[in-house]
């Protein structure tokens, strides 16, 4: 049995990566002698030895820095026969899951994520560091192998790191079908609620945080002036001015901002579509968990929308801003039967981003790698 030390920040069923994470350690585990250099490590009823990383999770630069001297030294330690890290949270690894690509978003957007001047120019800096560790970690000489979790990953990092295309494997996210699933009419009615949501509109979700970063702004606009349509919110983010935005539009009476929830599937499986105009993304869970619930996406093509949407056929890539956005709402708004179509096309669709499936091509990697 080959041994593997993992080392993330954060491991746990809830956000981005640190679900994927999860999901795939939880199947791996059976495999391999699984060590978890973590600050915090979730994974309950899985054999895995857990080395706690203890630094403060704030602020960002400093606790990256201080993790990855700390991770270095457990896995030292921990001894196994491959290190694997997630993007650059292991200073050295022969391994890397890339769950996003610092420099791509440097490059496209300044690595900035909305605020005011002397908010972006601490973004800015702080950018330019998780850039250097980044650059280091794709070049160091022990680097054997790098799992990109999308086709415009593994051409990013490419572009910017150099990393050699032989080295990179491209292994998407995945999905759970037992937990994000289709339901019929009836049960959506009833979810609608049981969560105080109209049962006699065109429902649109976003859902996530980094509201910026994923477009909410746009998509807030994009319902507005759709009569009969509204627009509900699942995640964490400043409230205060999205809602000034929403009113600034003329669309407050029309969005909800739904706080956090432990159960996004039912959320999916109330909505009619997925409204998700992320400017930059690795490969989004939400996208193929909308997918799996059976909702055709709305999305700009950025990486994962381009591997899982084929447009018109399981949702839209829209093109850039809240008009051409609105035009997309509005059509969906107004078709259910194209609704129902997309939604069992992007169902199907998912069923190849199977957990189980995309935790076997990681084995198969990490086998090669030992071997």
């Amino acid at each position: 049995m080959p041994s593997l030390t993992f080392v993330a920040h954060e491991v746990h069923r809830h956000g981005g990566q640190e679900r994927a994470a999860a999901e795939v350690l939880t199947r791996l585990a059976p495999e391999v002698d699984l060590t978890v250099v973590a600050r915090v490590c979730e994974l309950p009823g899985v054999r895995v030895q857990f080395s706690r990383v203890a630094v403060p999770g704030r602020p960002a630069v400093l606790s990256s820095t201080l993790f990855a001297r700390a991770a270095a030294r457990a896995a030292v330690r921990a001894g196994s026969q491959l290190l694997q890290s997630i993007g650059a949270a292991a200073p050295e690894a022969d391994l890397i899951t890339a769950q996003f690509c610092q420099a791509a978003f440097t490059a496209r957007f300044g690595g900035l994520r909305g605020g005011g001047v002397l908010k972006g120019l601490l973004q800015s800096v702080v950018q330019a560091r998780f850039v250097k560790d980044e650059r280091r970690a794709y070049g160091a000489q022990r680097l054997r192998r790098v799992i990109a979790v999308s086709t415009g990953v593994a051409r990013e990092l490419e572009e910017h790191y150099r990393v050699p295309p032989a080295r990179i494997t491209v292994i998407p996210n995945g999905v759970d079908h037992a937990v994000f699933h289709p339901v019929d009419a009836s049960a959506r009615r009833a979810l609608r609620h049981r969560l105080d949501l109209p049962t006699d509109r065109c429902l649109a979700l976003f859902l996530g945080g980094d509201w910026e970063r994923k477009g909410l702004r746009d998509a807030i606009s994009a319902v507005a002036g759709v009569p009969d349509s509204n627009l509900v919110v699942v995640g964490a983010g400043n409230q205060a001015p999205m809602r000034e935005h929403a009113a600034r539009v003329g669309a407050a009476a029309q969005v909800r901002f739904a706080g956090m929830s432990r159960e996004p599937q039912s959320w999916y499986q109330a909505a009619d579509f997925l409204l998700f105009p992320s400017r930059y993304e690795a490969f989004s869970l939400v996208t193929l968990e909308a997918a799996a619930s059976g909702l055709p996406i709305v999305a700009h093509a950025i990486n994962g929308t381009e591997d899982l949407i084929t447009d018109g056929v399981n949702g839209f890539l829209s093109e850039w801003g809240a008009d051409a956005l609105r035009a997309h709402v509005a059509r969906l708004r107004d078709d259910a039967g194209l609704r129902a179509r997309m939604g069992a096309a992007a169902a199907e669709g998912s069923q190849r981003y199977a957990w189980d499936r995309i935790a076997a091509e990681h084995l198969r990697v990490v086998r090669e790698c030992v071997a």
